[in-house]
């Protein structure tokens, strides 16, 4: 893993900035760095843990499903932006339509049900590869 220090972005509000090893340790790595990101923003304990979850979830996503030879890394990025925390995960994939969970699966399907519940906006963009990305409110508590 390898990992770019908290930036500053043009109107001053941090940005993380980490590349991940497309491996299963890659969620693991992004809820610890989500966390340590967000723990001076005073967020609520459930704030935190959805944050945490989508993070996870996007980045299991972008560790199992993209289909390519060459899975190269994962990016992920979050900036605060008032009281809103904007996130990207982005693969090397090729994309994919999202689609209602299918109900009767219950082995797999949750991350984007997940994320269409929780999350204020969320989005696909198909360029270099695949961004997922939400946005989700974090006043603090």
């Amino acid at each position: 893993m390898s990992s770019a220090p908290s930036q500053t972005h043009p109107d001053e509000s941090p940005v993380l900035a980490l590349v991940l090893e497309t491996n299963r340790e890659a969620p693991s790595v992004a809820r610890a760095a989500i966390a340590g990101f967000s723990e001076d923003r005073e967020l609520g304990e459930n704030t935190l843990a959805t944050l945490t979850l989508l993070v996870s979830e996007l980045v299991t996503n972008a560790v199992i499903h993209p289909e390519v030879d060459d899975p190269g890394d994962i990016q992920l990025r979050a900036r605060f932006a008032g009281d809103v925390i904007r996130v990207e995960v982005t693969d090397g994939g090729d994309g994919f339509e999202p689609r209602p969970r299918d109900p009767t699966r219950s082995d797999r399907g949750y991350g984007l049900y997940l994320l269409e519940k929780q999350a204020e906006r969320w989005g696909v963009e198909r360029a270099d590869g695949t961004t997922v990305w939400f946005e989700l409110s974090v006043r603090a508590a």
